[in-house]
């Protein structure tokens, strides 16, 4: 165990605590359908940088003090179901102690200068954001007691922010939407905590806050959820645990370590767990969750401070209320303009055939993309252009019954 006072070096921790702590900081809940590649043994060995049979030994080792379990779980990516490795009730408490003592410690750092200087190792996981972690930093201490942050954060040295994405999308191309775009940074930097950006399916409410969030990564934690259609709370909880436990708030992870916490325990903890001001909070589809979920959240957002996004196709709970007391503010998405659905459309379809789609799509893109990509086998030159496109439109309802 860490003593007060020691440097941080290599020798620091053992090979049972550095296991410990990375099992710790990346492991999910046994209700998980899924489980990250880091908690297998293989996974492990490869982020700790040791071999398979050290890996071996250790998680032994802490399962004879309960500190870890182990389950049979499809890993992501991989088609049959492996070891994984879970932290315990005793595990959580004895990494929290540990990761206590160890974030007090003096460690030496090299910054994107290159220039070497001293600091907690707290103060140097801070500086690194998610997704790196503890063990992270630690694994990558040379043998003179430095750990490079450039190295391990090349793309941001200095402050980073933390960023949790779960379901937003990336690198998709991008069409219009200039005023809508101004329109989301004036609410930025307003005082308004709420945005709700609705419209109907496919008509680009996720694209757009997606790119409106960008500028605001850079000086913001941001942490994304999108949600899915008949789900419960459960895996929005756990997101959110997981984004606090990297910010170094880990109540909620441990409360939901082996059951669902209710719904008024999730709230207290976000009182006082969550970063407010300097966090953008986006639920994606926040209509397919239930009301009082939505509700939750909204009123602890509402309380903390800070700026929350809800994406829906229906006005969100209370959104008359909210808007009349000065928390919400309301962005209803149109089709797009017809120079840009036109991009969406095959080259080659006649002018006057996209006319008339992009009327009865009524511009919207998700629409216009679905029907340019249908080739509808059986239409000959007996249909006019008014016509195919009809059919198009129609073919495209049919599928969608």
């Amino acid at each position: 165990m860490v003593k007060f006072g020691e440097r941080v070096d290599r020798r620091t921790l053992t090979i049972n605590e550095r296991v410990l702590l990375h099992i710790y900081e990346r492991s999910t809940t046994k209700a998980a359908i899924e489980a990250p590649f880091p908690l297998t043994q293989q996974g492990i060995a490869r982020a700790l940088r040791m071999r398979v049979n050290h890996v071996s030994r250790a998680v032994k080792a802490l399962q004879a003090q309960n500190c870890v379990t182990e389950a049979s779980a499809r890993v992501r990516g991989e088609v049959r179901k492996r070891k994984v490795y879970l932290i315990s009730h005793e595990g959580h408490a004895t990494a929290q102690a540990l990761l206590g003592d160890l974030g007090r410690r003096i460690l030496r750092v090299r910054d994107d200068r290159g220039v070497v200087r001293e600091m907690t190792v707290a103060e140097a996981r801070k500086l690194l954001g998610a997704p790196s972690t503890f063990t992270d930093l630690l694994s990558n201490v040379d043998g003179s007691g430095v750990a490079d942050l450039a190295r391990l954060s090349p793309e941001r040295a200095g402050a980073a922010m933390t960023r949790s994405e779960e379901g937003r999308p990336r690198g998709e191309p991008f069409l219009g939407r200039g005023r809508e775009l101004s329109e989301f940074a004036v609410w930025a930097a307003s005082e308004v905590p709420l945005l709700a950006v609705t419209g109907p399916r496919g008509i680009g409410k996720t694209a757009l806050v997606s790119k409106a969030l960008e500028p605001l990564e850079r000086e913001h934690h941001t942490f994304w959820f999108t949600a899915t259609e008949g789900e419960g709370p459960e895996d929005l909880v756990r997101s959110l645990a997981a984004f606090l436990n990297a910010l170094g708030r880990a109540e909620l992870s441990g409360r939901i370590l082996d059951r669902s916490a209710p719904l008024r325990e999730v709230e207290a903890v976000l009182e006082r767990d969550w970063p407010a001001s300097a966090t953008v909070l986006v639920l994606d589809d926040a209509d397919r969750l239930p009301a009082e979920v939505v509700r939750s959240l909204v009123g602890v957002m509402r309380r903390r401070g800070g700026k929350t996004v809800l994406t829906a196709e229906t006005p969100v709970p209370d959104q008359a209320r909210l808007r009349a007391a000065g928390d919400l503010q309301v962005l209803a998405l149109a089709g797009l303009e017809k120079a840009e659905c036109r991009r969406l459309a095959p080259k080659g379809m006649p002018a006057d055939e996209f006319e008339k789609m992009y009327r009865l799509a009524s511009g919207n893109p998700l629409s216009i993309k679905l029907l340019a990509a249908d080739a509808l086998e059986g239409l000959g030159a007996g249909f006019s252009s008014e016509e195919r496109a009809l059919l198009r439109v129609l073919k495209l309802r049919q599928d969608a019954d």
